[in-house]
Order: structure tokens, then sequence, then C-alpha cells
């Protein structure tokens, strides 16, 4: 059997066909680096979400369970006496119907549309009115009446007592014989109706403002004006005074 020849330069060349490439280790060693350098980012964000999980918790897990006051119940219950009264307010100023409370029960209301209806019925009817108001409280009538400059005293009683029929008329009451007015000024199921009272205004006239009043069942009203009518004994209280 033949032996093969080899020369001693052959051992050489083998060995350097079988010698692994540079460029695939520099590879490999990018891969290993790049895979410690995510277990790396991997054990940091496990510890950093272990600690926000124990120290700083999201706030739907955080939210306080809400503790009532001894103020919150203060605060509602003020809340709902407010919203209760103006309940009330609101209700009574739309109340046409008896006026309520001991001292006012079984008076006779006198309708608003009425009362409107007789303020335009006397502004038509006399030029001298200025401004003209009605309004009623429990028992009371009030008339209040704004002249032109210079009205005249007594025509201004007759408009304000014309206000006041008109406004009778108007209710249509009935009348007892002989009165001028009727039963919504006097008694109605034998309780006492209304009682009027007067305020009248003018300027540039000594007599005003007058005030007049007129009592339940009585036809006739009573004025009180702001002139000095007895001009004399003004004088000599004046004296006497100054003599002391």
């Amino acid at each position: 059997m033949a032996k093969r020849f080899q020369f001693d330069d052959e051992d050489d060349d083998i060995e350097d066909q079988y010698q692994q490439p540079s460029h695939i280790d520099e590879l490999e060693s990018m891969r290993m680096a790049k895979s410690a350098q995510s277990m790396n980012q991997d054990e940091y964000t496990d510890e950093f979400e272990s600690f926000d999980d124990e120290d700083n918790q999201p706030m739907s897990k955080k939210k306080k369970k809400f503790v009532w006051k001894w103020w919150h119940y203060l605060l509602i219950g003020l809340g709902v006496l407010l919203i209760a009264f103006a309940a009330y307010i609101f209700f009574a100023s739309q109340n046409d119907g008896p006026v309520y409370g001991k001292r006012c029960e079984g008076i006779v209301s006198i309708n608003k549309d009425l009362q409107a209806a007789t303020i335009d019925t006397m502004k038509k009817e006399y030029s001298e009115i200025q401004d003209l108001s009605l309004s009623t409280e429990c028992r009371q009538l009030k008339v209040d009446i704004i002249f032109k400059d210079g009205m005249s005293t007594k025509k201004a009683k007759q408009i304000a007592e014309k206000t006041v029929q008109t406004l009778d008329g108007l209710v249509g009451k009935p009348k007892e014989n002989g009165k001028t007015y009727s039963t919504l000024f006097g008694k109605i199921d034998n309780i006492y109706q209304y009682e009027v009272n007067l305020y009248l205004t003018s300027k540039n006239s000594e007599d005003f403002p007058i005030y007049g009043t007129k009592n339940v069942q009585n036809d006739d009203f009573s004025y009180t004006l702001s002139s000095i009518r007895d001009k004399d004994s003004a004088n000599k209280a004046k004296e006497t005074l100054n003599n002391k």
C-alpha cells in the first residue's frame, strides 16, 4: 500500500480553511452585548414597577372614602330652608284667594286684574293723574296717587274717592241701603273687610302730601294735610316759644 506524501505547509492550509472568520466573532459579541443590555433593562423596569406599586400607587387605588362633616349637614339644612322660603314667597305672591292668618281670616280677596282695570280707567278719565297704584295688605286697601304739579286739593280728594268707588263697582259686592260703598268695605259673613288708606302727592302745592283714611263701614274719609290750617294759632305758639 502506497503511502500518501504530504508537504509540511499543507497542514497550515487545512487549518486556515477551518478557522472561523473574524466578522462572525464580531456579530456574536454584539448579540451577546445586546442581550446583556436587554436583561439589565428588564431588571430596571421590574425594580421601577415594584417601587411604583409600593410607594406611588395610581390615583384610582388611592381614592379616599368621603367622610361627612357636621358642616356638610349644616349647609344642606340651610339650602333646604332657603328653597322652602323662596317657594313660600313665590306661591304667596301668586295667591288670588283669601288672605291667610288669624287676623286676616275671612277677608275677600281683590283680584289683581280688577286693580289693574281700575288704574287704567282712572288714568284715562283724569289727565291730572301722573301715576296710580293699588295694593292690599290684610285688611287694608292702599291707594297711592301722584298728581301733576300744582294739583287742586279738592280735586285730588274727589279723584281718590272715585278710584275706590270704581274698584268697588268692578268687584261687584252688594250695597246696603243708603251706603256709598259695598260690603267689600263693610261686613261679609259678619266679618269686617277693608279699610282704605290714601297717600296723595303733588309738587308746587303746600297741602301735599295728603293722607286720607276710611274706616270699615264708614262712607266718609278723614284727611290730614301737610299745610298748617290755623296760621294764627301757629304764630301765637311761636311767640310763646320766643318769649321764654
